[in-house]
């Protein structure tokens, strides 16, 4: 104790005594106001322990500022440990349950398809002459797509022309009489027409003698299958003999060199190796026969495929073959029927013009207009038109090709409208009518709806296992093409003034039963609702709620059946 004064009472002592003050009074300060905002209370006592001197008054009327609060919240803890503050309620978001008009919707995967299309065939056989469009082009109706070459038609129209003013000259020389000069032209027809009845005779033999010696029948291409058939049967058989065969020999070469073995050990005898070796050379010589047999069956299915083959390529003609025989004989009965003209003009100038012959020349010129007319209408098809207007999708031959009736040239798609197909469930498809609207969204123009109706609903499931439903929109802008993919949105079921609310105010889904949260003066009380339609966020509630009912959105689980509830937030939709 007297070190310690000691040290006190020199200049340097006194300097540290300070310091200890100083520390002391920080730390202290620095505790209460660390016990004070951490919400923990002094009493009186233990505030008098600390020694506040060296300039420390403002932290201790800090700390008595804040003593005062603790020692309100203190008393505020025992009134609650008495029961007399209400338990706090939980912050909530709520929702008003609404009246609208509600529909329920089914959206399906579907192809733009266009709204007519056409395939634009040739009525005329010959060569392409030329060939006007191309892919993607716009063409109007009855425009020129394309043209035959016209020479035969040509011929044929001023063939037709000349036998109009035949027919019309012989009228008018039945209604005059004939001349010695007319009976002389009469004859010299009469002769011409023989001749031309000859050469059509012929070409009728040419041609037949052409179908029947390069054309096989039904019969003939039978034969050769047959044939071809029974070939493969043979190389079957004599694949199963060479292996037979070649086991055979296996097996006596086995046996011979295993008898071989034992002749030079002396254990058989001469006769009995040279019998084991015999019978080895007579297997090897059935191998070697059944492999000469197995060669020439396979030859004979090579022979017998090749002339199956070319029989086939044959018969391919036969519809061209035939055709020629048709032509010729038509020829044929023309020059006949010209030949017969000529005669009954002949004998007619002869005995000289009936009424009967004048009827029937008469006749010959109307047969002879309408023949000219005929013409006329074939020439026109050498120009390949369009028979509506649209877009060229398809084309399908070139200028040089031969071209016949039957086959498409194009093919030209209306893009004026779009069928939307989409293959909807069994179902959904039963709701669903023909003029009843839908949505349809096409994948390449994003964030676009289009409006249409229902054209067709099929009567029975398509080959994918839905029932094809399609849907016509106007496509004013061509902006949407064929093949493009989308989707269709269907209105299945709609009701009119239904009571609703957001999807996320409903729990405990089962089927169309449900629960919700109603708000009942500041408290959360459970109610049983049942459910209808959906769409969007929304729901349809059929029974348990009213318009205007309050119900609690989102963590329903965190509530209980008549806790109190402070909304915070109302949702709108």
């Amino acid at each position: 104790m007297r070190t310690f004064l000691d040290i006190i009472k020199n200049k340097t002592g006194k300097f540290i005594l300070i310091f200890v003050l100083i520390g002391l009074g920080l730390t202290g300060g620095y505790l209460l106001a660390n016990n004070l905002l951490s919400g923990q209370g002094y009493s009186e006592g233990s505030l008098g322990q600390i020694d506040f001197e060296a300039g420390f008054e403002p932290a201790v009327v800090q700390a008595e500022e804040g003593l005062d609060d603790v020692e309100g919240a203190n008393a505020d803890d025992s009134g609650e440990a008495d029961g007399n503050e209400e338990e706090a309620a939980l912050r909530v978001i709520a929702a008003e349950a609404g009246i609208r008009s509600f529909q329920d919707t089914n959206s399906y995967n579907a192809v733009m398809q266009p709204g007519s299309e056409y395939a634009v065939m040739p009525r005329l056989e010959g060569e392409l002459e030329a060939v006007n469009v191309s892919v993607g082009e716009q063409v109007e109706q009855g425009e020129v797509l394309a043209r035959i070459d016209a020479e035969m038609y040509r011929y044929e129209l001023r063939q037709a022309e000349a036998q109009l003013d035949a027919a019309e000259a012989e009228f008018a020389r039945l209604e005059s009489g004939a001349t010695d000069e007319e009976l002389a032209q009469v004859s010299a027809q009469v002769k011409e027409a023989r001749i031309s009845v000859e050469g059509a005779r012929n070409e009728v033999g040419f041609a037949e003698e052409v179908y029947d010696e390069r054309t096989p029948d039904d019969m003939e291409v039978e034969q050769v299958e047959n044939e071809l058939e029974q070939a493969r049967i043979q190389l079957e058989m004599a694949e199963k003999e060479q292996r037979q065969a070649e086991l055979a020999f296996e097996e006596a070469d086995d046996n011979y060199q295993r008898m071989a073995n034992l002749y030079d050990e002396g254990a058989i005898s001469e006769q009995q190796y040279n019998e084991i070796r015999t019978g080895r050379e007579q297997a090897k010589t059935q191998l070697e026969m059944a492999e000469d047999g197995l060669r020439q069956a396979n030859i004979a299915v090579d022979g017998a495929e090749t002339f199956r083959d070319m029989t086939l390529d044959l018969y391919d003609f036969r519809v061209e073959e035939e055709q020629m025989v048709s032509q010729a004989t038509t020829q044929y009965e023309a020059a006949m029927a010209a030949l017969e003209g000529a005669e009954a003009m002949l004998a007619e100038a002869e005995r000289g013009p009936t009424d009967e012959d004048i009827r029937a020349a008469r006749a010959q010129v109307e047969q002879a207009r309408i023949g000219l007319d005929m013409a006329r209408s074939v020439y026109d098809d050498v120009e390949i038109t369009a028979p509506a207007s649209g877009f060229v999708a398809q084309v399908e031959m070139d200028a040089g090709e031969m071209v016949a009736p039957g086959n498409p040239l194009f093919y030209i798609v209306n893009l004026d409208e779009i069928k939307a197909t989409a293959n909807v469930s069994s179902q959904y498809v039963g709701l669903l009518a023909t003029g009843d609207s839908a949505e349809v969204t096409v994948n390449g123009l994003p964030g676009e709806e289009f409006t249409g109706r229902i054209s067709s609903v099929a009567p029975m499931a398509g080959e994918q296992g839905g029932f094809p439903v399609e849907v016509t929109l106007a496509n004013p802008e061509y902006r949407i093409r064929a093949g493009m993919r989308g989707s269709i949105e269907f209105v299945t079921d709609e009701a009119a003034d239904v009571v609703v609310i957001p999807r996320d105010g409903v729990f405990d889904v089962d089927d169309d039963e449900a629960a919700v949260f109603v708000i009942d003066n500041g408290t959360a009380r459970r109610q049983r609702v049942r459910t209808g339609m959906e769409s969007d966020n929304l729901v349809e509630i059929t029974s348990g709620l009213a318009e205007g009912d309050q119900v609690v959105l989102y963590d329903q689980a965190q509530l209980t059946d008549g806790q109190a509830i402070e909304v915070v937030e109302y949702e709108s939709f």
